[in-house]
């Protein structure tokens, strides 16, 4: 038998900190124009004011582009798969989705679909 004068398992050494706290309060100073608000150590406690919230605007805001779609809900239904396969064949023929030869559809039985919110080739707008 061997003596073993070490343990084969040794406890983990404790975490020590990378910055000291001068070099933390440092790095908050030089930060606070950046609009960083938190810091890596607990904040000193001392008297604040809590700030108040900004009015909800219950307007509808209007999109960035005039060219942007407008979210709305979705539609999922089920259609046969030789359905699926003529408005997919169509949409290639004429280079649209489906989804535009759906809402063409609606907007031609008459239902308010604005068909230039909807790019027809599926692309998005950046």
């Amino acid at each position: 038998m061997t003596d073993m004068t070490k343990p084969a398992f040794q406890p983990a050494p404790r975490p020590r900190p990378r910055t000291s706290p001068e070099e933390a309060q440092q790095l908050a100073a030089s930060t606070s124009d950046l609009g960083f608000s938190r810091t890596s150590s607990a904040p000193e406690a001392g008297p604040t004011e809590a700030p108040t919230p900004e009015p909800i605007s219950t307007k509808a805001q209007a999109p960035k582009s005039p060219i942007a779609p407008v979210k709305g809900s979705a539609l999922k239904f089920e259609v046969p798969d030789e359905v699926w396969t003529a408005l997919r064949q169509e949409a290639l023929n004429r280079r649209v989705t489906v989804k535009y030869l759906v809402l063409e559809a609606l907007a031609a039985k008459g239902y308010n679909v604005d068909l230039s919110a909807v790019p027809e080739d599926g692309r998005r707008i950046r």
